[in-house]
């Protein structure tokens, strides 16, 4: 099975999973109920990414030892994850067979040991009476033409 759903500035990205009960906090958008689902993405390690994550540790190595020279709180932001660039834009357009219209609320990329790692919250959870879920993988709202359909 091909899970590759996007190739994003040099990165392959593969969808690597759906949680169907997450429940989150407050959102605007969520209105009645707080459960929703998650999906996971995970770029494959390249060329390219090892010479990001190397060109990133060194910044931010050098942005800690500038702090620590000045015996302060850097007055900086500290450098941000290059994955997190190429993980913004890839979403998904999800359809179910009741109809039900879902909305991306959130989400988190990156981050120590999960640098190529993003997880995007959808809201609402899938009903009871849909049988399938369809995501139709986007980046910058473009389709990929990769899609997945899951049987619920």
């Amino acid at each position: 099975m091909d899970l590759v759903i996007a190739t994003h500035r040099g990165v392959d990205f593969r969808f690597e999973g759906l949680n169907l009960t997450t429940d989150f906090p407050y959102s605007r958008y969520v209105t009645g109920g707080s459960a929703g689902f998650e999906f996971h993405l995970r770029g494959i390690a390249n060329d390219e990414t090892r010479r990001l994550e190397s060109k990133f540790y060194e910044a931010l190595e050098s942005w800690d030892a500038s702090a620590q020279e000045h015996g302060a709180p850097p007055t900086d932001p500290a450098p941000q994850m290059p994955s997190n660039d190429f993980l913004a834009p890839i979403k998904a357009n999800i359809t179910d067979d009741a109809g039900t219209t879902y909305i991306c609320i959130g989400g988190r990329t990156g981050g120590t040991g999960t640098e190529w790692d993003a997880t995007w919250i959808y809201y609402p959870a899938p009903p009871s009476e849909a049988g399938t879920l369809t995501l139709e993988f986007t980046i910058s709202g473009i389709p990929t033409a990769h899609s997945c359909v899951i049987e619920l």
